[in-house]
């Protein structure tokens, strides 16, 4: 039989034409199940997105929280030492941390946290980093305030000063000092409270270092500047020095040189990296 007769070409019609609604309709069914599958997948899909971002939030989340409790433990660490050195308004730590838009605040969450990082080392043995951020912290408060509000640049020379102490370093506790001194203490301004604070430490150092009459000359200076300190001139180490009499101070040496050559040798090890 010839394919291209009339007679085939007029059956290949007619099948066409019976089996056209069933390929309609089967290619129908086709487009609504792959419309179906689409629509399967694209509610799959955010779901499964969302699910990955819940899951990589949820690290965040705690990350910012521990963050937030440690810039709440640094403004309440820094807050309670500010207070014993002025008597000034200084940022709430009940308040919101996320609340502090002025720049003076952010100053002082910025210091506070620095100071109580450097206070985590120092428990952690971390003696000479310690060091470090104290000093850089003293360097850059030098360069920026002025006038009679030593307030922070005393807080940080104090904490330095304390913490060579603790080191038995009687020459860098004594440089600190005197940078302070040379820098606050001999300036125009005659009463300061917050370096008075200062001088009176510097002066208890002093004498625990036996210059009985540099501490007197000291702390008279630091009453000078601060009158409320007054009563400190009735303590018996300065009634001795200022009668002339010999003040021998009851302290257990031997405990306090087994003190101080342990604190050395910690704080040297680490400082030559011998300790981690």
């Amino acid at each position: 039989m010839n394919p291209n007769s009339e007679a085939n070409v007029s059956n290949i019609r007619r099948w066409c034409i019976r089996m056209a609604p069933s390929i309609v309709r089967r290619r129908r069914k086709f487009k609504a199940a792959a419309f179906l599958f689409c629509l399967i997948g694209l509610a799959f899909v955010p779901g499964s997105q969302a699910f990955s971002t819940r899951s990589h939030r949820q690290p965040n989340k705690k990350l910012c929280e521990r963050r937030h409790e440690w810039v709440e433990r640094s403004v309440q660490y820094y807050s309670t030492v500010m207070r014993k050195n002025s008597n000034e308004g200084r940022l709430d730590s009940t308040s919101s941390v996320e609340a502090t838009t002025s720049h003076e605040d952010r100053t002082f969450v910025r210091l506070a946290t620095e100071h109580y990082y450097a206070r985590y080392l120092i428990k952690n043995g971390k003696f000479s980093r310690a060091e470090s951020i104290y000093r850089r912290i003293i360097d850059e408060l030098k360069s920026e305030e002025d006038g009679c509000d030593h307030t922070k640049l005393a807080v940080s020379t104090l904490l330095l000063a304390l913490h060579m102490q603790r080191s038995a370093d009687v020459k860098a506790t004594r440089a600190v000092f005197l940078d302070f001194f040379a820098r606050v203490a001999l300036s125009e301004n005659t009463e300061c409270k917050c370096s008075a604070k200062v001088l009176q430490a510097y002066s208890l150092f002093e004498m625990k270092q036996g210059q009985r009459r540099k501490s007197l000359e000291i702390i008279k200076l630091a009453v000078r500047m601060d009158p409320e300190l007054s009563p400190v001139l009735k303590w018996k180490q300065f009634r001795d020095t200022a009668e002339g009499r010999e003040y021998v101070p009851i302290v257990s040496f031997k405990k306090d040189l087994i003190r101080n050559n342990v604190s050395a040798a910690r704080y040297h090890n680490e400082k030559d990296g011998l300790s981690c």
